[in-house]
């Protein structure tokens, strides 16, 4: 089981490593990339064509909005690839917590049958 200071120092080295990534998506026609950090903000916006000059501004706006998806999307699966691991100890941890892991279940019983006298347990 991990302890809540294990899981801690895991926290915060997934959330250094979580603010050095980026994620970028350029799109379908090679137009435009879309570079965006692990907050969703956009910090990079590159036009890679000048053809975007021609184009009518509905159908710009849409490939903008697509191509932002995409990084934001991209953004989302790093933070599962990050934090993913993590999580699966979640429950490991909320047990621990609440005192409901399985070691905590084997002495229940013990602790129903002690005599009210064993560290202040048992039946009242």
């Amino acid at each position: 089981m991990v302890t809540l200071r294990e899981q801690h120092d895991r926290i915060e080295a997934a959330k250094a490593d979580l603010a050095s990534r980026t994620s970028s998506a350029t799109s379908a026609d090679r137009m435009v990339t879309v570079t965006m950090d692990a907050q969703n903000s956009v910090v990079g916006l590159k036009f890679n064509t000048t053809r975007y000059r021609s184009m009518p501004p509905e159908q710009l706006a849409r490939v903008l909005l697509e191509v932002l998806g995409q990084a934001r999307q991209g953004v989302a699966d790093t933070v599962a690839e990050v934090f993913g691991p993590l999580m699966d100890q979640r429950g490991d941890l909320r047990a621990a917590m609440t005192g409901t892991t399985e070691v905590d279940k084997i002495f229940s019983e013990l602790w129903k049958d002690a005599p009210s006298d064993v560290f202040g347990r048992g039946r009242d």
